[in-house]
């Protein structure tokens, strides 16, 4: 029993009884599916609407001839890949030559040996056929490698909100805790390294327990964000850092920064936060919520050692705020400094 092979062949010969003698003999070798045309120019015009495995090519046609439409078929980028086999009465060595340099697959002589004809498709089908797989293959390595691109892309993305959001407070969506300290001490070394200024302010809600025993612990939490957002309006530079330092208690963080600007931006957040007029009846400083603000400032030929220094300088001005009666703006100053 004849095996079935579904692959699409073009005869193209100008006389009938050629192409008639041609499809019988495909036809009986198992394959089903075969066109023929009658000139090199309905070739070009079914190539163009349908899609060939193999083209059987006769060479002398009238208008244009076989090696005409062969050339034609290797001009084309989608159509170079289709095999040609030349089918020919002309058995000239050199016009054989000339067909396989042009891109012909095989030249078969009329009369041709069936069986011949039989493995020659055969052949050139198998090629054609292994180059289709090889093209599939590469699309779909194409295809997942683009997937594979965009599924690391979209890891990515992931990753750096994952990133993000381990560096936020949960509350108030300013930094937290952990990432004041990366930057701080990034900062600091860059700081001692280049010989350039750095700021801290240290800054919490005046009476912010007795808010919460007042108003609820909601309430609280709400007040909380909207001071961190009116500071975050204030801290503004790309390098600056506004973060929660704990409980009610935040932090700035400023870079290349001296403390005359340091206190001026100390100054505006207390404003800021004073213009916020959020409602504290148990304050003993004023009807509104308020902050009190520390600030240290390492210079050029600072003799601080670590940035917790910084800090616990920071924190000693402002528990001198505190101590001073709240809602107010100090600076850090050594014993050995001239307080103005």
């Amino acid at each position: 029993m004849t095996e079935i092979n579904e692959s699409k062949l073009l005869i193209v010969d100008d006389e009938p009884l050629n192409r008639e003698l041609l499809r019988r003999h495909l036809s009986n070798s198992g394959y089903v599916n075969i066109e023929a045309v009658e000139s090199g120019h309905q070739a070009l015009e079914m190539l163009n609407s349908q899609s060939i495995d193999l083209v059987l090519l006769d060479m002398m046609m009238p208008s244009m001839n076989g090696l005409q439409v062969m050339e034609k078929l290797k001009s084309h980028a989608e159509w170079r890949v289709i095999p040609v086999i030349i089918i020919s009465a002309l058995n000239e060595k050199e016009m054989m030559l000339t067909c396989i340099q042009k891109g012909a697959e095989d030249y078969l002589i009329k009369p041709y040996d069936r069986v011949l004809l039989k493995a020659r498709v055969s052949a050139c089908l198998e090629k054609k056929n292994l180059h289709d797989r090889e093209v599939l293959n590469k699309q779909k390595l194409e295809a997942a490698y683009k997937e594979l691109a965009l599924a690391y892309y979209e890891l990515e993305v992931v990753k750096n909100e994952l990133e993000a959001l381990s560096h936020r407070d949960g509350l108030t969506g300013i930094s937290n805790r952990r990432h004041f300290d990366n930057v701080l001490d990034r900062e600091f070394k860059a700081s001692q390294r280049e010989k350039t200024y750095l700021s801290l302010i240290l800054f919490d809600i005046d009476y912010f327990k007795k808010y919460n025993d007042t108003y609820g612990h909601l309430a609280g939490d709400d007040c909380l964000c909207r001071v961190a957002d009116s500071a975050n309006h204030v801290v503004k530079r790309p390098r600056d850092t506004l973060a929660r330092y704990g409980g009610e208690e935040f932090a700035v963080i400023l870079p290349d920064t001296d403390a005359i600007g340091a206190n001026f931006c100390a100054e505006k957040i207390r404003r800021e936060i004073e213009m916020l007029e959020i409602q504290h009846r148990s304050s003993d400083t004023s009807s509104y919520v308020t902050a009190s603000l520390g600030v240290s400032t390492l210079s050029p030929h600072s003799k601080v050692l670590t940035y917790q220094q910084l800090i616990q300088e920071a924190d000693i001005a402002l528990y001198q705020a505190k101590r001073e009666g709240k809602n107010q703006v100090r600076l850090w100053s050594s014993p050995d400094d001239v307080i103005s």
